[in-house]
């Protein structure tokens, strides 16, 4: 939508985005909301950030509009069928008109616990682990991931033995994963670009990381292609620590249909595979967490995805069975 009213969009970071329209620009901090805000707290907003923000709502009153308007913010309101708003892009407004919306947004509510679905990440690559290990390995304090197995092992999800915490039944705790997982959060761009897929995600990686791997991750097909080669990849999904204007490569922005390449700034710090435990990769190709290329090859496009997806469940399992063993 923002392509075909002419604003291009580049993430830097997680909830920092650039909006460029014809030579004005501007750099938004996104406040999103699950449910519609008051004038009282856009003011409330507006004592907080003293920077200009892009509001997301999935529904606004006249009197909000104003009152973010007023502020020199920008809003957009999603209601899961269509998109309004107003961009404040330099000295431009440029008012967005409603359109359908395909994809419905979740109807979750509430913070997503990135810490519990980045240890059951963990307990997957690495069986019968101390809490005091996993505590180092997923980022959070020991209680909070005693806290996390507690329950999760009340779900039968992951189990205490004398070797340590492990997950009950590996396939399980996939599936467990699977059902759960809210997706990477962020913000995503999508991108049409002429060379393969497995090009496309090498351009990227280069461009992001400039030979640093721990700021860029590869997911999806081409992933998939590198730990369980089985078909042709058909788009590049790539994670970044900041992002980039893919359209100084020749990448030309498009719907999410269309496109040959995912581009995200996630929220979700568990995508990154930790020191010691990253899969094998091609060079200049860092992968994600194997779970996340699992979840992305899932909703890649292609009627095989599904078949493309147990191949990498099934190379999931064996290493699983073989660090077991190790232990």
């Amino acid at each position: 939508m923002l392509t075909d009213a002419g604003v291009a969009l580049i993430p830097r970071g997680a909830d920092r985005v650039e909006l460029s329209y014809a030579d004005a620009r501007v750099t938004l901090t996104v406040v999103a909301s699950p449910t519609p805000l008051s004038p009282r707290d856009i003011a409330a907003l507006v004592s907080r950030h003293p920077e200009p923000c892009l509001i997301i709502v999935p529904a606004a009153t006249p009197a909000v509009q104003e009152a973010v308007e007023a502020a020199g913010w920008s809003w957009l309101a999603e209601s899961g069928q269509a998109i309004t708003g107003v961009l404040r892009i330099g000295g431009e407004r440029i008012a967005l008109q409603p359109q359908a919306e395909a994809a419905k947004r979740s109807a979750k509510r509430g913070p997503v616990p990135w810490g519990t679905f980045t240890l059951v990440r963990r307990m997957v690559q690495r069986p019968y682990t101390t809490q005091q290990e996993l505590a180092a390995l997923v980022g959070v304090s020991q209680p909070r991931v005693s806290q996390a197995l507690r329950t999760l092992a009340d779900q039968d999800v992951v189990q205490r033995t004398s070797s340590g915490w492990t997950v009950r039944k590996l396939d399980e705790a996939i599936r467990w994963w699977l059902e759960n997982y809210p997706g990477p959060g962020g913000i995503s761009t999508y991108w049409y670009g002429l060379a393969s897929a497995v090009e496309q995600a090498r351009t990227v990686v280069e461009m992001v990381a400039a030979g640093d791997s721990h700021g860029v991750a590869v997911s999806g097909d081409v992933a998939a292609d590198i730990i369980a080669p089985w078909r042709a990849p058909t788009r590049a999904i790539l994670y970044a620590t900041t992002g980039v204007n893919l359209a100084d490569t020749g990448f030309i922005p498009s719907g999410v249909e269309e496109a040959t390449l995912e581009f995200t700034v996630p929220r979700d710090p568990g995508l990154w595979q930790p020191s010691g435990m990253a899969v094998p990769a091609t060079p200049n190709l860092p992968l994600a967490d194997p779970l996340q290329i699992l979840w992305d090859v899932r909703r890649s496009p292609g009627s095989d995805s599904e078949e493309a997806a147990q191949r990498v469940w099934d190379v999931l399992r064996r290493d699983h069975r073989d660090r077991g063993y190790a232990a």
